[in-house]
């Protein structure tokens, strides 16, 4: 019983990262229409940038503390999700371009990225130092790594300040209100570029703080951005698209879900993302808007 409930907390912990990438899709789409499947792409960015500053494997001269390290990811993916919207969206939209057209250019940039992962970062698994080191934390009958509880606790944090950034804030109307007419939200007074910048700076942020969160545990790796953006698109179909707290219902489901799977069924590890794949398809089919209902763009 007690290897259950030690399952039960990797497996949460595990889906709080599949939350975080759905809810780096749902910053930019909830605004804008559009599905950026690059975001599991700045997920792996974000873990070479973390070994990059934090140790001396990538950058020798550099080794942050882990705090700082930190905010110098942050700010560096938040400037590569404004650059990426500058170049591969902003003409688009600008000459008047469907949604379809935006995303099949941002596929474009998930394959450049890739590319540029591999080169930067190579293929093998980089590690970066745990914050908490490497120990077992006990509470109950819960145990666990502090990488675990501190990616929780993260998660839950994050998306505490984004539901009440989004149902509380006025500038969180001005993202509601574009996502529901741009014309009108323009006609109101809202900045849309201003707004589209800052949904593609703020989901890159929080892609990034995944990979960050990730080179702590499995360390960072090139291919990671593929299963993320598979696990993280999952987890907002399973919620509900549209809805903050889906995104975290579902992620948590399906890490609890993949947990289970691995420990109690006869498949090999490398059979876990047909998990996500099998969830995704069951649940376009038999229940396309999610668990939650949108609640008119909420």
């Amino acid at each position: 019983m007690q290897d259950f409930f030690e399952l039960i907390v990797s497996g949460f912990a595990s889906g709080c990262l599949y939350s975080l990438m759905g809810l780096s899709f749902l910053l930019v789409m909830r605004p804008t229409g559009v599905v950026n499947f690059a975001v599991g792409q700045y997920a792996m960015l974000g873990g070479f940038a973390a070994v990059a500053v934090m140790t001396t494997i990538l950058i020798p001269p550099i080794a942050l503390p882990y705090v700082p390290g930190l905010l110098v990811v942050l700010a560096l993916m938040a400037l590569l999700g404004a650059a990426v919207e500058w170049i591969a969206v902003k003409p688009l939209v600008d000459r008047g371009a469907p949604p379809v057209a935006s995303m099949l250019s941002l596929l474009g940039v998930l394959i450049v990225l890739l590319e540029v992962g591999a080169r930067f970062g190579g293929t093998e698994a980089l590690p970066t130092e745990p914050p908490f080191g490497f120990r077992r934390v006990e509470f109950g009958p819960f145990a666990g790594t502090p990488q675990s509880l501190f990616t929780i606790a993260v998660t839950l944090v994050i998306f505490a300040a984004v539901w009440l950034f989004f149902e509380r804030t006025l500038w969180g109307r001005a993202f509601e209100a574009v996502s529901l007419d741009r014309r009108a939200a323009q006609l109101m007074g809202v900045n849309l570029r201003l707004v589209t910048v800052s949904a593609f700076a703020s989901s890159a942020v929080v892609a990034g703080l995944v990979g960050v969160l990730i080179s702590g545990t499995t360390g960072a790796y090139y291919q990671v951005g593929m299963a993320l953006t598979v696990q993280g698109f999952t987890a907002l179909v399973v919620g509900g698209v549209g809805r903050v707290d889906g995104a975290l219902l579902g992620g948590v489901l399906l890490g609890l879900l993949e947990a289970l799977v691995m420990r109690y069924l006869p498949v090999s590890s490398s059979m876990t993302l047909a998990v996500p794949l099998v969830v995704l398809l069951a649940f376009l089919v038999l229940r396309p808007h999610g668990l939650l209902a949108n609640r008119g763009g909420h």
